[in-house]
């Protein structure tokens, strides 16, 4: 406020000045006229009583004598011939002594001879001269111009006196008002002016401070609107990401953030994305046309398929964008795909099988009882096939559907694989396999399904004696890791490449064709290990090391049953119960 305290101080001595210069200008023609004008009535009254004498019979000298005593003027009358009768200056013999004849002027008209204001007047045979000297008026403007410049001094140091008392009043609030209006504006809406004055600037002051705090509520609401959509943009599985009328990306949120390797904002949807689709479909968003255009990405070498809408933002203001991730549905329908396809081909191998040794024998070879015989045994074995695939798809349906629910409960893993393991030790004896279990030293009991374990363990084992080598042995080892129960199933058979660990589990997925048709098995049974072991919260995988064999693992969560009481439960026989001993050997 140093400025405006300038220019008050400055407006203030300017007008002080200029008023002194004006009056300084007004002061010699106003103190002129205001002396003629007492000059001119001074002796217009000294005439009047001049006259007044005369007309009574006085003496011209005596009254030249009394009235310019009196009045402070000299008074001059002479006769018609021009004698000089009285004056002031003169006493009786002196008269004759005159200082000259009076200087002709026009009689009532207040007239300056020389230094001295004259007034004359005829009175009958007289005429009288009344005079007083200018230096009155000298004087009078000398003390006038002294006065205004005392005056002026007097005013400035007024003046300077009124100024710092307006710097408190005025100037000061409106400092403090300045301030709080600059911390407003930069942002800062805790800033109060919190004013008691009762004038004008405390009244915009008190404005002020409500403005402030709507201003701060406002604030407020729009923090809260945006951070409830920052949330929900990021909650979004899709990827979403507005640009500006120019085309530069202004905000994105956390699932475009992870697709997008650099720092998105301030730059183009083609710097960010590499799609001319998906560049073609914002252009003509910018030109106020939505549209859905489908783009592939490739990260870490991972192809990405994406379904993009693209729409324009009101007023031309931008684009906004979502990208929906369709590589889930892209992947289920290329494996809905495949197992249509799979599907077709596994019934169709058995039911032509069926359908050509059925012809046959109608065709005449069930005479034939040898040939008959082996066609019969052929077509069971196919219906067989027919069947267990049937079967299969069954489980897998009812463990893939959601409304398939599997009740877990405290469940002894140990005693559970030590049956599966007897009852499938014959089955690998007919393969030459030998089955080996290797027990766990501590307690196995977790949570699961003890229909679904056992269906999840015997595909898991049974699988194992098909592919293990003949003579060799296929070993199942139960152990316990911190807080789950984990079973191994391994087999020395030929290793399985890590690029189809992943897809290992899905319907009918085969590694070998020819080697997994010659064992026998549908190529579902993995899949059903796989949703029956997600069910009861579990975890399933495989590991491999070539010329090492294949190991498919189970880990479950592990029962404490030393826990609380309300997983009490009537306990099963233990593996450690059984006849025969827990390390097992051709079980």
């Amino acid at each position: 406020m140093g400025g405006l305290r300038r220019s008050l101080v400055g407006a203030i001595a300017t007008a002080i000045g200029a008023l002194v210069l004006l009056l300084l200008l007004l002061e010699d023609p106003l103190v002129q006229f205001r002396m003629r004008q007492l000059a001119s009535d001074t002796l217009e009254n000294a005439l009047n009583e001049v006259e007044r004498g005369v007309d009574a019979g006085g003496d011209p000298d005596a009254l030249a004598d009394s009235v310019g005593a009196e009045r402070g003027v000299r008074i001059r009358i002479v006769d018609e011939r021009g004698v000089l009768r009285g004056d002031t200056a003169f006493d009786g013999a002196e008269l004759e002594a005159d200082d000259g004849p009076m200087v002709p002027i026009e009689s009532e008209k207040l007239t300056e001879v020389g230094d001295r204001h004259v007034l004359q007047r005829s009175m009958g045979d007289w005429t009288v001269r009344a005079s007083m000297p200018t230096q009155l008026t000298v004087r009078a403007r000398a003390s006038v111009r002294e006065l205004l410049i005392l005056g002026g001094i007097m005013a400035a140091l007024v003046g300077l006196f009124l100024t710092m008392a307006l710097s408190r009043t005025l100037i000061e609030p409106a400092s403090e008002l300045t301030r709080v209006a600059d911390a407003l504006a930069q942002g800062d809406l805790t800033a109060r002016y919190a004013s008691d004055r009762e004038d004008e600037l405390g009244a915009i002051g008190r404005a002020l401070d409500r403005m402030a705090e709507q201003l701060g509520e406002r604030v407020e609401i729009l923090r809260q609107e945006q951070d409830r959509m920052r949330t929900i943009l990021d909650a979004m599985v899709e990827a979403v990401f507005v640009t500006d009328a120019l085309g530069r990306i202004t905000l994105t949120n956390r699932a475009l953030d992870e697709l997008i390797d650099e720092d998105p904002l301030g730059r183009t949807a083609r710097e960010v994305v590499q799609s001319d689709e998906l560049h073609a479909a914002v252009r003509a968003a910018r030109k106020s046309e939505a549209r859905a255009v489908d783009l592939v990405l490739e990260r870490d070498g991972e192809r990405r398929y994406f379904r993009a809408q693209v729409a324009p933002l009101p007023d031309g203001s931008g684009v906004v964008t979502v990208l929906h991730d369709v590589s889930r549905l892209e992947a289920a329908d290329r494996i809905r795909r495949d197992f249509v396809a799979n599907a077709s081909h596994e019934l169709r191998t058995p039911l032509t099988a069926i359908r050509g040794f059925t012809e046959t024998l109608r065709a005449g070879a069930m005479n034939d009882a040898e040939a008959g015989g082996r066609f019969l045994d052929i077509i069971l074995k196919h219906t067989l096939r027919l069947q267990a695939l049937v079967a299969d798809l069954a489980a897998l349906s009812r463990a893939e559907s959601p409304d398939h629910k599997l009740e877990v409960e405290p469940v002894d893993v140990q005693a559970v694989v030590v049956d599966v393991v007897r009852g499938l030790t014959t089955k690998a004896a007919q393969r030459d396999v030998q089955l080996v279990l290797q027990p766990a030293e501590a307690d196995t009991w977790a949570l699961a399904n003890e229909r679904g374990l056992d269906q999840v363990m015997v595909n898991l084992i049974d699988n194992a004696t098909k592919y293990a080598p003949a003579g060799s042995s296929v070993h199942v080892r139960l152990g316990r890791r911190s807080d789950h129960v984990r079973v191994e199933v391994h087999n020395p058979g030929p290793g399985i490449a890590k690029e189809h660990h992943e897809r290992i589990f899905e319907r009918f997925y085969r590694i070998d064709e020819g080697r997994s048709r010659d064992v026998g098995g549908t190529g579902l049974g993995l899949a059903i290990v796989k949703h029956l072991t997600l069910k009861m919260g579990g975890e399933v995988g495989v590991t491999s090391t070539s010329g090492e064999g294949v190991t498919f693992w189970l880990s479950l969560p592990w029962f404490d049953r030393q826990g609380p009481e309300r997983h009490s439960f009537p306990p099963r026989a233990k593996a450690d119960d059984a006849e025969e001993p827990l390390h097992v050997t051709n079980v």
